[in-house]
């Protein structure tokens, strides 16, 4: 197996062990025979990470559809994921998002902590301990106002990551004769709705940077295509119902390309656990493959197409310039003029994400439009980082602006015994 395969069964069975110990604290003290049994059970799976790794850390990052552990989205079972679900829900009410395990992790700190949450489970309180030997107990805060930024970004990293995890094992399944379950894929685009309605600038700083050059090219623009669906769905009014179908048909694209707009449906219909998702998720795909015939198509097909013709533009053996992405969008047969404004106005004149020239600072990126939501906002670059966020006014306009940003996901799928 990879290291992240390893990576993936041993954190789906700590999840599981730390779930079965902080449930067993709904019925009995954290100095009971029976909790201690659930914490000595959890030590040792642990300890035999840290034998391997004493110098490194695990760190457990739940949210409410997904549970990930360093970095790494795990593919939690189906059996398992309503006490996950539960377990999440409960340590988010004592303002626990995130546990981060250390070598020095004992059975007698395990026990502190169990204590504190104990308290909190039948205190209804928030914890007040956030650090006990080995472990720390951290807010995870992304989608309310209030939230912090690095967790905003966080999260949307391991969003992407995860997709593009789950769109490498749809092709091999698919490749296989299989027909995949859609229910961690639909977890996760409930995830990226509610990330996209609070977080968007976020994520739309990932979509319009270049990937690295070692990664999977077409997991890549499909990933960045369908968070970019999302994005300009909800910018233009789209409901939570049609973003989610929209984001999956830009997955599931993955498996109806080149059919015929005609065989679409046939080649969908096993998907059943689309549930009532499935009727708008074929129409979106049929609609698509009619757009890329230049015929008339349903808008949200159009609009799909042009994320593809963008995507394949940013994503170019050169780095694109704001002018190139206008013209390839324009010269893209099958799109209504309205679906190309509509992707053009969400873009804007100065793209957020992308790089422009500053008469006074020179190279910038261009970060945000401030609190206002009308101020834009750049961050100066150097060679070696990004500058304070400030406002722009002197946009260098006979400079282009151009999409040369960088973001990396590799895929390290080196073959490994052990860690």
């Amino acid at each position: 197996m990879s290291r992240k395969q390893i990576m993936q069964v041993y954190g789906a069975k700590l999840v599981n062990e730390l779930q079965v110990y902080l449930r067993a604290l709904h019925t009995h003290q954290a100095n009971n025979d029976v909790v201690k049994r659930t914490r000595d059970a959890l030590h040792s799976t642990l300890k035999g990470y840290f034998d391997r790794e004493p110098q490194g850390s695990l760190q457990v990052q739940l949210l409410p559809e997904e549970t990930f552990l360093n970095s790494t989205l795990l593919p939690i079972a189906m059996q398992d994921f309503e006490r996950i679900k539960e377990m999440t829900a409960q340590l988010r009410q004592m303002g626990v998002g995130e546990l981060i395990f250390d070598s020095a992790v004992t059975t007698e700190s395990l026990s502190v902590f169990a204590q504190a949450v104990y308290g909190c489970m039948h205190g209804g309180a928030t914890i007040e301990t956030r650090a006990f030997t080995g472990i720390e107990a951290l807010e995870l805060e992304y989608s309310s106002s209030g939230s912090s930024e690095r967790d905003a970004h966080k999260v949307a990293v391991w969003l992407y990551a995860g997709l593009l995890d789950g769109l490498q094992g749809l092709r091999d399944l698919v490749a296989e004769g299989h027909t995949p379950t859609m229910v961690p894929f639909m977890r996760h685009m409930r995830l990226l709705v509610d990330l996209t309605a609070e977080r968007g600038m976020v994520l739309r700083h990932m979509c319009l940077a270049r990937p690295s050059a070692d990664t999977d090219a077409e997991v890549q623009q499909i990933a960045c295509r369908t968070f970019l669906a999302v994005q300009v769905g909800h910018a233009n009014g789209l409901d939570r119902s049609s973003l989610m179908a929209l984001g999956l048909s830009s997955i599931l694209e993955l498996i109806s390309r080149d059919s015929a707009p005609s065989e679409v449906m046939t080649k969908l219909a096993p998907y059943t656990s689309l549930s009532d998702l499935a009727p708008k998720v074929m129409m979106i795909l049929r609609a698509l493959e009619l757009a890329r015939l230049g015929k008339s198509a349903d808008r949200l097909g159009q609009l799909l197409l042009l994320l593809d013709e963008l995507v394949e533009t940013i994503h170019g053996s050169e780095p694109a310039t704001l002018e190139d992405v206008h013209s390839q969008l324009g010269w893209t047969q099958g799109a209504d003029e309205e679906v190309l404004e509509a992707v053009l106005g969400w873009l804007g004149e100065h793209p957020v994400g992308a790089m422009a020239t500053s008469k006074r600072l020179d190279k910038v990126l261009l970060y945000d439009h401030g609190e206002d939501g009308e101020t834009l906002r750049c961050r100066e670059i150097f060679d070696d980082g990004l500058g304070d966020v400030v406002e722009l006014h002197d946009i260098d306009e006979a400079q282009p602006i151009i999409f040369s940003g960088r973001f990396d996901f590799a895929y390290t799928e080196e073959s490994e015994e052990g860690w």
